[in-house]
């Protein structure tokens, strides 16, 4: 692919769609606040454990509820306290006997699955024409997972081509890279949906890197041998990517690893970015968890330092700059066009 475009992200992200606004640990009796599409929310638990999320702003003043108090599953603003329910219809003001009756604050669908806290903050009734995305290998058959949540200052944009063009991994990453092998191979398998994109990548028989022999545990003489390696890349939607890294031996799959990531607009510039790292397989080191995290930190740190300075560097030119794409680009373009086209047709472009 050798044509040029221009590479500045979109200054807006799509809103119909479910992001990850928090995950479920993170949420309890206490109050969560949390900018998702540039909006306020606050999310806590009921009594009987399911999650409720409103707009964190008083009907009444500009002021917080998650500033407020909870009694029982009522929140109550801390400013003059006017109460509110689950659903944020407004049911008592201190000042008089009834509060106005049309009055209320905007209550935000969820779905809490797995290690995820869902929410759909886009045209009120939208979520009933499509569910969140389901993420089977967070949670079940098999699989574990451990994960952070960062807040990277980027456009969503920017993020999903980052983790759709891995072949950044050899200059970035070279201690990721199994021996002997100096780059990944061209990226000829991309299939295109009107709504998402993935790509297939095999990589040659190697022995592994040190990082894989320490999360399989295969012994010294096992780890010298030689393994193929599988690598996919989906964006499934803007709220959701997810990579899978497989690495195979002779007699089949040794391990199966599952990058999940939940990018969730906190503004045009801000993303929230909630990391999972998920695993199964026949050769599983006793702390598989801690040497993931570990691995997969340290990967972030560096992919952050350069999607920030990528966003600096698109802040600062008045006039945007014109970009060369590359073969390897193929999957990032295609999802940048569908971002775009999603954003478009919320305006009614």
């Amino acid at each position: 692919m050798n044509d040029t475009a221009r590479n500045r992200p979109v200054v807006d992200y799509p809103r119909d769609c479910w992001y990850v606004v928090a995950t479920a640990a993170e949420v309890g009796y206490g109050f969560t606040a949390r900018r998702v599409l540039d909006t306020p929310v606050v999310l806590f638990r009921l009594s009987d454990g399911a999650i409720a999320a409103l707009e964190d702003r008083c009907a009444h003043r500009p002021y917080p509820l998650s500033a407020g108090r909870r009694e029982g599953d009522f929140v109550v603003c801390g400013y003059h306290g006017c109460t509110y329910d689950a659903t944020g219809r407004w049911v008592s003001v201190p000042s008089q006997d009834n509060p106005p009756s049309s009055v209320r604050v905007r209550a935000f669908p969820v779905v809490e699955r797995g290690p995820f806290v869902w929410i759909w903050a886009g045209t009120p009734g939208g979520e009933r024409l499509r569910p969140p995305p389901a993420t089977p290998w967070l949670h079940g058959d098999g699989w574990t997972s451990v994960g952070e949540r960062r807040e990277v200052a980027a456009n969503l944009q920017l993020l999903h081509e980052h983790y759709l063009d891995l072949s950044n991994v050899v200059a970035m990453h070279p201690e990721m890279m199994p021996p002997g092998i100096e780059a990944l191979p061209p990226l000829e398998d991309v299939e295109v949906s009107e709504v998402s994109v993935s790509y297939r990548r095999e990589l040659p028989e190697a022995p592994l890197a040190p990082w894989e022999a320490a999360v399989t545990g295969l012994d010294d003489a096992t780890a010298s041998a030689s393994f193929g390696r599988t690598e996919t890349g989906t964006f499934v939607t803007p709220g959701l990517h997810k990579q899978t890294y497989t690495i195979v031996g002779a007699t089949g799959p040794e391990l199966e690893l599952v990058r999940t990531h939940g990018f969730t607009p906190r503004s045009s510039g801000v993303t929230h970015v909630f990391l999972q790292i998920s695993w199964r397989g026949a050769a599983v080191s006793p702390d598989i968890g801690e040497q993931l995290i570990q691995v997969f930190h340290a990967m972030a740190d560096r992919d952050v330092a350069v999607l920030e300075t990528m966003q600096r560097c698109l802040d600062e030119d008045p006039v945007p700059r014109r970009y060369v794409n590359v073969k390897a680009d193929r999957a990032a373009v295609r999802a940048r066009r569908i971002l775009t086209t999603m954003v478009e047709d919320e305006r009614g472009i």
